[in-house]
């Protein structure tokens, strides 16, 4: 793919006369590649996070016994138990979110999530008004996708 440029210049010659100079150069320009689309998994992975975080899904112990791999409840459940005393049906559904204790408004809700690669995603998302990125990993486990690892961001 090349792009054509042309430039004109006004000379005047000495005698009384102008004339006109035409100049073109053709630059040679390389297609930028395209991210190869998303994979039906990608997509439903990003529509698992979106559904997860906008329905607060990480506040339910139901939702989260469906949704998380054994090991990723084994994490919330010991982040659980060294904050507060140990309940047979408690998860910190809270590493979701951002971690703040407040923030300066209602607003809850994804606004991007990105494939990382690797089963990795990356969700930007408003949790009382405060922009934070996490990171989950989410695994296919027989022919249902499952949060399996989360790394809260910095507010």
């Amino acid at each position: 793919m090349g792009t054509l440029y042309a430039s004109a210049s006004v000379v005047y010659n000495g005698t009384g006369e102008t004339g006109v100079m035409m100049r073109q150069n053709t630059v040679s320009v390389k297609p930028v590649p395209t991210k190869n689309a998303l994979s039906k998994d990608e997509r439903a992975a990003i529509s698992l996070i979106t559904s997860m975080y906008n329905t607060k899904g990480f506040d339910n112990t139901a939702y989260l016994k469906r949704h998380c791999t054994k090991k990723l409840l084994k994490v919330l459940k010991a982040a659980y138990d060294y904050e507060y005393d140990p309940l047979p049906d408690a998860y910190a559904g809270w590493l979701f979110r951002s971690g703040a204790q407040d923030g300066p408004s209602d607003a809850h809700k994804v606004l991007r999530v990105v494939s990382l690669g690797n089963n990795w995603y990356q969700y930007t998302f408003l949790d009382m008004g405060i922009k934070c990125t996490n990171k989950v990993k989410v695994i296919k486990v027989g022919n249902k996708l499952m949060f399996d690892e989360i790394k809260q961001g910095k507010i």
